[in-house]
């Protein structure tokens, strides 16, 4: 049953198979479309079609809640007309005349529609039960999201016998990327890449060449007016150098059974809590274990800790632990402190671009990941600067999405590394063959216990 809604959309035809397909009761569709190809209006009007099909709850997905209230809750059309209004006729104004809206919550970003359906705006980066599971959902620059995202919706999904929508344009060879090729191989779902010169939506040679003048990289074209998925990550922060220590084989199923263990940790409270679980060994930083998770109290991640089989040495936490509080207004220092009496320090207090470049000299002195550790390095791909639209132009600083977390506490764990690098004397260094090939640089664990050593000699510590 095909629903006609009081709009103005009219798709292009490059739009259209996707619809039908939706229309006649598909349920997996991935369209990988190059930028400003209208793909999230498409979405959002086939959602409102099929949200008055059938009464259910409906999400769209952007990577962070902040960009989805920007780009779509307060976003414009190019005609100058507001997004959701334009899809949901009396957003604006529920009582006007044509209004197919019941009523909206500008706080949680919500919609309900006279139909009765429910309609949610939601970042991957904090995705929450919210009421009954959907019957519908879009992923929205599905290869900037939080892959995690998809393993709590799927299950809801195929328990209402619902459909989800990826769309993105490339960005590099990540999560989405694995899904474009699996769906290509699979009948079920619509599958569909379209590049500028595919859809002509506007002049291709034109925009191409006041790109270029502009001096934004062939990598940027390619990857967002020619989807090009080996196209470099444009504006990754520390992507080159994974990639390059993957190809000197940093990635390995090796024993982390060898001596002490740290942990660094980047604290959320109302984002997610990452912890890096590493060693150093002969030159190199291993990192053996990784976790992450969203809104859970600190016992949740103690008994994390307490529940894996290594030997603790000292737990790194972030500068703000002192000043940071929870219920009862008890630090987090202070709680760590009572549970893990002398395992515990704050890392320095270093600036986050010095951080970043902390972490770039530690990836080129020597690192290794065990397999442990490969939702973690999905962070540290996709660690990207932001795009400005604006200035058209990346920003200085790195987006703060679903990739921050473990790349923050891994920029923490850098900073300790390095302190400890600068501030002691070295050894000699072992003749080994590192894994990711090191500069001149080297150091040992004992340069990482030098607690003891440093308040003796009247030297300032790291606390």
């Amino acid at each position: 049953m095909k629903v006609t809604l009081p709009n103005d959309f009219t798709p292009r035809d490059y739009q259209i198979p996707f619809m039908d397909y939706m229309d006649n009761g598909g349920k997996k569709a991935i369209n990988v479309w190059h930028r400003r190809s209208g793909k999230d209006l498409v979405a959002l009007h086939q959602t409102a079609k099929m949200a008055h099909q059938r009464k259910g709850a409906y999400w769209h997905l952007y990577p962070t809640q902040t960009q989805a209230r920007k780009a779509i809750w307060e976003g414009f059309t190019r005609d100058g007309k507001r997004t959701l209004e334009n899809v949901f006729p009396g957003f604006l104004d529920p009582k006007r005349p044509g209004s197919i809206v019941k009523r909206k919550d500008e706080q949680q970003m919500m919609i309900e529609l006279k139909c009765g359906s429910i309609w949610r705006l939601l970042g991957s980066d904090r995705v929450e039960i919210v009421g009954a599971g959907p019957v519908g959902v879009v992923y929205s620059e599905y290869a900037i999201c939080s892959p995690r995202s998809t393993n709590l919706i799927s299950p809801m999904l195929r328990e209402n016998d619902g459909w989800e929508v990826y769309i993105t344009t490339p960005r590099g060879s990540n999560h989405a990327k694995d899904l474009y090729d699996r769906a290509k191989l699979d009948s079920s779902w619509y599958c569909d890449l379209k590049t500028l010169y595919d859809t002509r939506a506007y002049d291709p040679d034109k925009t191409i060449q006041e790109e270029r003048a502009s001096g934004k990289p062939e990598a940027f074209i390619k990857q967002e007016y020619l989807c090009d998925w080996t196209a470099a990550l444009v504006g990754s922060v520390w992507g080159d150098l994974i990639d390059e220590v993957e190809r000197q084989g940093a990635f390995a199923d090796f024993d982390p059974s060898y001596g002490d263990v740290f942990t660094s940790w980047d604290l959320g409270f109302t984002d997610s809590t990452a912890i890096w679980f590493w060693q150093v060994k002969d030159g190199l930083v291993q990192f053996i274990d990784y976790y992450e998770e969203h809104g859970q109290p600190l016992d949740h991640y103690f008994k994390v800790i307490d529940g894996k089989p290594y030997r603790y040495v000292k737990h790194w936490l972030p500068h703000d632990a002192r000043q940071t509080t929870l219920a009862a207004g008890v630090s987090i220092l202070n709680q760590f402190l009572r549970k893990y009496p002398g395992q515990v320090s704050v890392g320095p207090d270093l600036p986050l671009l010095e951080g970043i470049q902390a972490a770039r000299w530690m990836i080129l002195n020597g690192v290794r990941f065990h397999p442990r550790t490969a939702e973690g390095v999905k962070c540290l791909r996709e660690y990207h600067y932001e795009y400005d639209e604006d200035k058209k132009d990346y920003s200085t600083r790195p987006s703060h999405d679903w990739s921050s977390h473990g790349s923050d506490a891994f920029r923490y764990t850098a900073a300790v590394v390095k302190a400890s690098e600068l501030r002691v004397k070295k050894p000699e260094p072992k003749k080994v063959e590192p894994v990711a090939k090191p500069f001149h640089h080297s150091f040992t664990l004992d340069q990482l216990h030098e607690d003891r050593v440093l308040s003796i000699s009247g030297r300032r510590r790291i606390e």
